[in-house]
């Protein structure tokens, strides 16, 4: 018996461990130009649509009804509640009312064909072991300041629960091939 739980730990040892990404909402602010922010989220977005769109049935139930939904009426459905999203995202400059928040622009949302296939996805995960497992969905946006954009405050949709900000400004250098970069700093 003692040889079998050795052999068993050392099996567990050797067996290369798969990393993860990280399944909550989480959302990438990235200042370019002092003027420029790129946002994107990443966003459980079956649940968030669940939460917008039919909150008082079961999450089950939600999957049922929109997985087998028509291409053109799951398309209506889905830019409700993309519309509520986008209206519900505030980003405030520094110092600003809230009259004043940034427009977000560009917005690209998930295909209707890739929600509809999470969502049939998602049906069948909880027909075979009830335990659903969505990886984020990536949307984007943009927002333009007409001034100089030093720190925001953000605020997300309530559907969206809570969100992961992680917030950057690159650093660019030019590299001629005949000389070395400066140093570059992290």
């Amino acid at each position: 018996m003692r040889h079998f739980i050795l052999l068993t730990v050392c099996c567990f040892a050797t067996t290369e461990v798969q990393a993860h990404d990280l399944e909550e909402n989480r959302a990438n602010l990235v200042l370019r130009n002092q003027t420029h922010l790129s946002v994107t989220l990443y966003v459980n977005y079956a649940k968030a649509l669940h939460r917008a769109l039919l909150p008082n049935r079961e999450y089950g139930a939600f999957l049922f009804i929109y997985s087998s939904m028509r291409p053109d009426d799951l398309k209506k459905e889905l830019q409700r509640a993309q519309s509520k999203f986008e209206a519900d995202i505030r980003i405030l400059p520094k110092g600003a009312s809230e009259g004043k928040a940034m427009r977000l622009t560009e917005w690209t949302w998930p295909d209707i064909k890739q929600v509809q296939a999470t969502l049939q996805h998602q049906v069948m995960q909880v027909m075979v072991d009830g335990h659903v497992h969505e990886p984020p969905i990536e949307i984007h946006a943009d927002a333009v300041s007409l001034q100089k954009v030093v720190a925001v405050t953000i605020r997300f949709p309530a559907e969206f629960e809570k969100v992961l900000v992680v917030s950057y400004s690159p650093n660019q250098v030019w590299v001629d091939p005949k000389t070395v970069s400066p140093e570059i700093r992290f």
